[in-house]
């Protein structure tokens, strides 16, 4: 079925050993980074996740409740700095209070109760709805949409069209529509449903824009979470893989003709990226295609990694590091329906 990922094995040399003893992490893992990266920026990656004071949150004004330049200044007056980022829609990034003492946090401000705003860990989740092209009216499917981010930024900026947003988790479903009505979005739909059979349940539906954020083994954000240097042994990983791949294949067969959808993961391992979209261009062959989107500051994917080889088109993707980009590690594919 996914003969790629099946095929890849990595065997740690023993620099990769000693460097994952030093910083706890499985071999397999540190032997990818040394292929893709080198050895010293595979340290300054690993003490990239060391740090994550380093990474800045940011925030998505909710421009249907305030005036943007409204709530930078309430925020400022609370001590914190922020700096717009200049790829995304009513979006900045904030800096640590000036006092931290007597602030509260970005979570608990009277703005952020009263859906001002939605707060996220870093820039990262940004990314992937920043390069779908979404227009004020239009219909939008989010196939793995919990807790809810890209859904909400996706729904404030098609004003006059809506998001379909699922999730297989009823429970994760709660924090979106928490948010939803925190910040007063009326232009989503909640479903609950399992996004590998989408396509069988909605049927002939078909949509312009798809957001397919997988659910991954997360190993970009361990800066946030130091259990992911260890959770997956590569077995797991590429089981991981296999049901990436039938989820975004499940959400492709809804993309209409002429349509974009962004496959995105919270993942630097190749397993679930480069890999994931060379499996996808094979299934769908010239009926799909990659794209290079129109925002692209950032790292390229990578076509190969010593004697494997994925499809060359990957190298239209977006790779985000930690220690290049400020950022949790990230990985981003716009695709176009033929």
């Amino acid at each position: 079925m996914t003969s790629t990922i099946s095929r890849i094995s990595w065997e740690p040399s023993s620099q990769a050993r000693e460097l994952a003893k030093r910083y706890g992490y499985q071999p397999y893992m540190v032997e990818r980074y040394l292929r893709m990266l080198g050895v010293e920026e595979t340290i300054e990656l690993l003490e990239a996740f060391e740090s994550p004071e380093r990474i800045p949150p940011a925030i998505r004004c909710n421009n249907k409740l305030v005036r943007c330049d409204e709530l930078i200044g309430r925020l400022r007056a609370l001590g914190y700095r922020l700096e717009p980022i200049e790829w995304a829609s009513y979006s900045y990034r904030v800096a640590s209070p000036i006092n931290e003492q007597h602030s509260p946090t970005l979570g608990s401000t009277h703005e952020y109760l009263k859906g001002y705003y939605y707060l996220y860990r870093d820039q990262s989740p940004l990314v992937p709805p920043s390069i779908l092209e979404i227009s004020r009216d239009s219909v939008i499917l989010d196939s793995c949409a919990a807790p809810g981010g890209k859904s909400i930024y996706m729904a404030l900026e098609a004003r006059e069209g809506f998001v379909v947003s699922n999730d297989i988790s009823r429970s994760r479903l709660k924090a979106l529509v928490s948010h939803l009505m925190r910040m007063a979005i009326d232009n989503v739909i909640v479903v609950n449903y399992d996004a590998r059979k989408l396509d069988k349940w909605l049927g002939n539906t078909l949509f312009a824009r798809i957001m397919v954020d997988v659910p991954c083994s997360a190993e970009g954000y361990i800066m946030f979470d130091p259990s992911r240097k260890r959770k997956t042994d590569l077995d797991t990983l590429k089981k991981i893989a296999y049901r990436e791949i039938d989820i975004l294949a499940g959400s492709l067969r809804l993309l209409d003709s002429g349509g974009y959808a962004v496959y995105s993961t919270c993942s630097i391992a190749p397993e679930e990226n480069e890999a994931v979209v060379s499996e996808i261009l094979d299934i769908f062959g010239e009926g799909l295609r990659i794209i290079e989107p129109r925002i692209n500051m950032w790292d390229r994917g990578i076509p190969t990694i010593d004697k494997i080889e994925f499809n060359p088109d990957v190298e239209k993707c977006i790779r985000i590091w930690p220690h290049k980009h400020l950022m949790g590690g990230f990985f981003a594919c716009l695709m176009e329906m033929v």
